[in-house]
């Protein structure tokens, strides 16, 4: 970590969380010789050591299926490439179908997600009762099962994409504040720090939720807005649950670490717009209320931790992704809920992006464009309320 800053980087990164680190590292990787990352703030301070850690392609949208299949693909090897145990395991992801007409989108989603190669299937209620016999079968119409989906550890994945760009000389500077961004010609110039201002022709915007102010400084309107998400942990328990487990009907998601905790987090409705890291009373009972709906053994389990974390939300959900027209070396790696899941596939095809001029397929949907064009991406498997669809 460095509080010093050259005069001259051939890319800025502006934000330090999984996002930020992960292009860095594939930046160096191809061959970049100048990258610095900067955060006004801690390496992870936001969403990247404050979300639900868990990972899947399984969606039921074209663009979220390729994407997500990329970034699950990377995950697999993750360990070994970056020298470091990011605690991915691989236990299988079920997508909860609680009436008869999810259980259909079900089957619908399950067909696209086979001509992309996934090795989904489709469960009936009973086979979903028998994989997780804790489950209230009340709440069960069936659901769609991905093995090699799971869940890693967030600040071990976090750390190890820092150390990994460390040892290819990246420099990660904490604690220092983009203040300005200097814009000449249409085209980014020079960044204005907290410790000086420093020269380049390229700047990405993985400030997660504060990616608007970031926008801002070159001109450009985000169509977002921030909000903020909460989880909770329970004490340790014996094994009960043995996957993933996403339920669009309660918008919730959960999964139970190495170590025994009920870890979790949902979406209220009617979500509001917040910047607040504090942790809510109405969360917490909503959670409790969903988890223990799906999982009435927990009703006399007692809570260890929540926190909340903020996230920058576009109005499609979808990430956005990639250059923009109205400024030339201005690049977005921003609007992300499923960040964490992703941040390996942005990383890797956002480098290629940048070292060669071309935006690889992956990426193509998730560009800023689509807000003018009216292109957005809905995928109707997420936790998300509908009114924020």
């Amino acid at each position: 970590m460095k509080n010093k800053l050259r005069k001259t980087y051939d890319v800025v990164i502006v934000g330090a969380g999984i996002q930020g680190l992960a292009l860095a590292y594939n930046l160096a990787r191809c061959g970049m010789p100048a990258v610095v990352v900067l955060d006004k703030s801690h390496v992870g301070s936001g969403a990247s050591s404050r979300n639900g850690e868990m990972i899947r392609s399984a969606f039921a949208s074209e663009e979220w299926i390729r994407f997500f299949s990329k970034s699950i693909e990377i995950w697999e090897t993750l360990a070994d490439e970056l020298d470091f145990n990011v605690m991915f395991t691989r236990c299988g992801y079920l997508v909860l179908a609680s009436t008869v007409d999810e259980l259909e989108a079900c089957l619908t989603h399950v067909k696209l997600q086979k001509t992309f190669g996934l090795q989904t299937r489709l469960l009936n209620a009973d086979e979903v009762v028998t994989l997780i016999p804790a489950i209230n079968p009340m709440m069960v119409s069936g659901g769609i099962l991905q093995p090699n989906g799971g869940f890693a550890r967030h600040d071990a994945a976090l750390w190890a994409y820092a150390r990994a760009a460390s040892r290819l000389n990246v420099e990660i500077c904490p604690f220092t504040e983009v203040t300005d961004i200097v814009v000449r010609s249409g085209a980014v110039r020079a960044v204005k720090t907290s410790l000086g201002e420093i020269e380049t022709d390229t700047i990405v915007n993985a400030a997660g939720g504060h990616a608007g102010r970031i926008a801002e400084m070159v001109g450009l309107n985000l169509p977002s807005q921030t909000y903020r998400l909460e989880m909770i942990a329970t004490e340790p328990l014996k094994p009960f649950l043995p996957l993933a487990l996403s339920s669009p009907h309660t918008l919730s998601y959960m999964h139970q670490s190495t170590r025994g905790e009920f870890v979790g987090g949902a979406e209220v409705k009617s979500l509001a717009p917040s910047k607040s890291l504090r942790s809510s009373l109405e969360a917490t009972r909503d959670m409790a209320g969903k988890f223990i709906r799906l999982f009435p053994g927990l009703s006399n389990v007692r809570l260890m931790r929540q926190w909340a974390g903020i996230v920058d939300m576009a109005p499609d959900v979808s990430p956005v992704l990639g250059p923009v027209e109205e400024v030339d070396g201005f690049i977005l790696d921003c609007g992300w809920v499923y960040g964490f899941m992703g941040a390996p596939a942005a990383g890797k095809l956002l480098a290629d992006y940048i070292s060669t001029g071309e935006i690889p397929l992956e990426i193509r949907p998730f560009g800023f464009e689509r807000f003018r064009t009216g292109k957005l991406i809905r995928d109707s498997s997420l936790a998300v309320p509908s009114e924020n669809l």
